[in-house]
């Protein structure tokens, strides 16, 4: 996936910024045709907050899962709410969304854990949005719905 914005600083130059996510060349922001590799700071979904400094104006790389944002000067540019650094995220959070995956994969396998990256790429995403509550129901939800494809496909090896 790749994304691109242009930024204008201070001076009135115009900057472009790519972010390009995945793919053979991992995941990597260019800004002006400079490229910088960006690593993820949890192991299950791709959480990454990336600071690009121009003159004049401060950005803000927020990438979740395959979900790339970039802030400038505390405004986000495709919907205009404020910027709220992934570092905000609790560590419950984090906590929950291994349990997830993890939890995800001993009950239901791959799919299990698919739906655990899923629903914990949503509820990060909600807790930087302050909806703390529709955070705990995905997490929750992503057990839930790996517990029932367990005894789905349990139920079907039987007979």
């Amino acid at each position: 996936m790749k994304k691109e914005w242009n930024v204008t600083d201070s001076a009135g130059n115009v900057h472009k910024v790519q972010c390009k996510i995945g793919g053979f060349g991992g995941n990597k922001v260019i800004v002006d045709n400079d490229s910088y590799k960006l690593k993820s700071s949890n192991w299950f979904i791709v959480v990454v907050d990336y600071q690009i400094n121009l003159p004049g104006a401060v950005c803000n790389l927020v990438v979740i899962g395959n979900n790339a944002r970039l802030a400038v000067n505390g405004v986000f540019l495709d919907d205009g709410k404020p910027y709220e650094p992934v570092s905000n995220v609790p560590v419950w959070v984090w906590v929950l969304v291994a349990i997830s995956c993890v939890g995800g994969w001993f009950f239901a396998g791959l799919i299990g854990m698919l739906i655990g990256i899923l629903c914990s790429m949503f509820a990060v995403r909600a807790v930087l949005d302050k909806k703390t509550g529709l955070a705990i129901g995905l997490l929750v939800l992503s057990i839930v719905v790996s517990v029932i494809l367990m005894f789905v496909v349990a139920s079907l090896q039987i007979v």
